[in-house]
Formats: structure tokens, C-alpha cells, sequence
């Protein structure tokens, strides 16, 4: 008998070992037929012996089916099995055993539900009708612990054998799906790798940006005033004391940069609201007409006093780039729920080849406004750049909550009071 567990799955093709237990049924009724092994003594139909080979080859042909074609397999099998009992074949018992058994094993499982209680019904009444008919309990029993034997058996083989095959196959699928799951799981930490690679590129970017450009745009626009100073002013002695003073503090901060790349530990956040008057007076000293009110008093967190100190570089850096003799007015209050800052120039005149200061325009890297945006926004706040309202000029707006979020990143360093001055 075969005990093979891949039974819910229909076959396409007849397998080796169908075959191999087709032979086997067919040898087997040659031995017993050749040793006189009957089953019930003597022929209850004599017309039917003669055709027991033809019989045997029938019920053995329709084994090979069991799988592929189970629902024809069944009563193919039972009509010559039922035949070849009444010839008194032994075989024919068997090929029984075989159709009761493929029936529970490979057919649908309403099929193989409805054989089960049909077989227990079958050996139930087969016992109480020849105990009724020969009013001997023994030969009751007898009929059915033989029909037991032959269908009951068979029946509840297959049974646990299908329901170990869809557990064995509940498993396989579960263990597939905890596979599936895990290789998910290492794409989406692969992909969150990747973006927080690309965020922290971002974040350097921007932090390059703020610290090398605000900088050597100084430098550049300081040194362009000394150049074109008369002989004999003392303008270049200021503007080389600024343009000094500008290489030093950017070598410094860059220099914090290459520690927080080699280490990991964050640096102290740069710049604050009253950095901004040399900021100021150093743009003033290269020939920029700048009106800066800060009306802001008390303590402010570092991280808003460097988004601030940030911010307005970055606006004073775009006017200088793109315009010439603008007049710039910057201004910085309290305004309910935080603090507003205002940078905003009346246009000037416009440098040749430059263009508006507008985000991924003029001959930058496209990395200032995007840069002012982000800072506001991690801060909880909001800004916005563009044309100002007479149209001739350009103007950044920050508002900045006085408080920091819990996401945004922790200073480490005191936080620097901001004096209320107009310089």
C-alpha cells in the first residue's frame, strides 16, 4: 500500500509507484489463485470464476488511476472488485481495501467525509443484518470486524495520512511565508539604510553649504570692495581685518565638520542672533547698505539662534550674489508663537549674468532656499522666498517657534542670550 503524503495536489501523469501497485495486485491475485486461497470457500456466482483474470486486469488498470482520476478510479475498481468476491478471488477484497482507501486519500474532501461515514454506516448494518438473518451474535460480530477490516481500516489509514499531508503542507506554506517576511524585512532595513544614507548626505550637504559658502562669499565680497577701493582709503585695512576674520571662523567651523566625520559626536551647534551684528558689519564694510533691527531680548535655544543666524547668512549672501547696491532691510521680532525674521532687499542693481535668487536658480549649487526651508521645518517653524511685494526686490521670511521639538537634535552648548540692538 502506498503512503505517499502528497495526495492534495492532483497528479498529470500516472507515477511509478501506481504502477508498481498495480503489478503488485495483479501478482498477488496470481499467487493467491495459484495457491487456492479464496475468499468464502466456494464461487457464490460459478458463472463469473472463468473471468476472473479479465476482472483482476480491470481492477489492477484502474489502480493506476488512483490519483490523476480518482473519481473514476472508485466505481471502476469496486465493479470488478464486487465481481471477483463473487467468484470467490481473494484479489477481489483487496482491489476493495484499495478503492475505500484512494477515495479517502486522493479525492475532494467532501468525498473522502462522506466515505468515511458511509464505510462506519456499511460495517454497522452489514453486522446487524446477518445477526437479524441468522440470529447468531457471533456471526454479527464476525461480518463486521471482516468489513471493519476491509473498509473501516482502509478509510481511517488515509484519513490520518491526508490530515498529516495538510499539516505537513501548512507547515511548508508557513515556513515559506516566515521566509517571505524575513527577506521583506531585509529590503525594508536595506531601504531605510539607504535613506538614512541619503538623509545624512542631505544634512552634510546642507551643512557644507552653510558653513564654506557663507563664508568665502564674504571673503569674495569683501575682497571685491578692497579691490576697487581708491589708493590711499582705509577701506582695505577693514575689509582685510573682515576677510581675516572670515577665514578664521570658517577654517574653524570646518575643521568641527572633519571631527564630527571622523568621530560621530555631533558638533556644537554655530552662529547666534548676536553673531549676526559682525555679520552685518562685515557686509556693511565690503560697500552693502544694510538696515538690521533685532527687537528680540532674553534667552533663546541654540538650535533657533543658529537656524536664525543661518537663515539671515544665507539671505544676506543670495542678495550679494545677485544684486549690486541693494539696500537691504533685515529685521527680527517676536511675533505670537515664536519669532520672525525678515531679510529684504528693493533689487538694486542687478549683477551681470546673475539671475533671481530663487530655489536651483543662479550660478549656486542650489543648496541655499532648500537649505532655509529645511531649517525652518526642523525647527517646527515655516519660511518662504520670493519676489518681494513692490516686485523689484527679493525677500526670505522665517517664523521660528521659540521652543525646539523633541525631534529636532539637542545642542551642546549653552544657549546665548540675544540682545535687543539696532545697529
Amino acid at each position: 500500500m502506498n503512503l505517499s503524503l502528497g495526495q492534495a495536489a492532483p497528479a498529470r501523469r500516472i507515477r511509478r509507484e501506481d504502477v508498481l501497485l498495480a503489478l503488485a495486485y495483479a501478482a498477488l491475485a496470481w499467487l493467491l489463485h495459484s495457491l487456492d486461497l479464496t475468499a468464502t470457500g466456494s464461487p457464490a456466482v460459478p458463472q463469473l470464476e472463468p473471468w476472473w483474470p479479465v476482472l483482476t486486469v480491470i481492477g489492477c488498470g484502474a489502480v493506476l488511476f488512483r490519483r490523476i482520476r480518482t473519481a473514476v478510479m472508485v466505481p471502476v475498481c469496486i465493479a470488478a472488485a464486487v465481481p471477483l468476491v463473487l467468484a470467490n478471488s481473494t484479489v477481489g477484497l483487496f482491489l476493495i481495501f484499495e478503492a475505500v482507501f484512494s477515495l479517502v486519500l486522493f479525492g475532494s474532501a467532501r468525498a473522502a467525509r462522506a466515505a468515511e461515514v458511509s464505510v462506519l454506516v456499511l460495517c454497522g448494518a452489514s453486522g446487524l443484518t446477518v445477526w437479524v438473518l441468522t440470529a447468531n451474535l457471533r456471526d454479527g460480530v464476525t461480518v463486521i470486524l471482516l468489513t471493519g477490516m476491509i473498509l473501516l481500516l482502509p478509510a481511517e489509514w488515509a484519513s490520518n495520512l491526508r490530515k498529516a499531508g495538510q499539516l505537513a503542507r501548512s507547515e511548508s506554506a508557513r515556513a515559506a511565508a516566515i521566509r517571505a517576511a524575513a527577506r521583506d524585512q531585509e529590503r525594508l532595513a536595506a531601504r531605510e539604510h539607504e535613506l538614512a544614507l541619503a538623509a545624512e548626505r542631505q544634512d552634510m550637504a546642507r551643512e557644507l553649504h552653510d558653513v564654506l559658502s557663507s563664508r568665502l562669499s564674504a571673503i569674495a565680497l569683501q575682497s571685491g570692495a578692497a579691490l576697487r577701493s581708491p589708493q590711499g582709503s582705509s577701506l582695505p585695512v577693514e575689509v582685510l581685518a573682515h576677510v581675516r576674520q572670515e577665514s578664521v571662523k570658517g577654517l574653524e567651523e570646518l575643521n568641527g565638520m572633519i571631527r564630527t566625520l571622523s568621530t560621530g559626536v555631533p558638533r556644537a551647534l554655530a552662529g547666534s542672533v548676536q553673531d549676526l551684528d559682525a555679520v552685518v558689519a562685515g557686509h556693511r564694510a565690503a560697500g552693502m547698505n544694510i538696515d538690521w533691527s533685532n527687537r528680540v531680548s532674553g534667552e533663546l535655544p541654540s538650535p533657533v539662534q543658529a537656524a536664525v543666524y543661518r537663515i539671515a547668512v544665507e539671505a544676506l549672501v543670495n542678495t550679494a550674489r545677485h544684486t549690486d547696491q541693494a539696500r537691504v532691510s533685515m529685521l527680527l521680532e517676536r511675533v505670537p508663537g515664536g519669532l520672525r525674521l525678515v531679510v529684504e532687499d528693493d533689487g538694486g542693481n542687478a549683477v551681470p549674468g546673475a539671475t533671481p535668487a530663487a530655489p536651483g536658480a543662479g550660478p549656486g549649487t542650489g543648496t541655499g532656499l532648500p537649505s532655509i526651508l529645511a531649517r525652518a521645518e526642523q525647527l517646527g517653524g515655516r519660511a518662504a522666498a520670493g519676489p518681494s511685494a513692490e516686485g523689484t526686490g527679493w525677500k526670505v521670511e522665517a517664523l521660528l517657534p521659540v521652543t525646539v521639538p523633541e525631534a529636532a537634535p539637542e545642542p551642546h552648548q549653552n544657549s546665548v542670550s540675544a540682545g535687543g540692538t539696532k545697529v
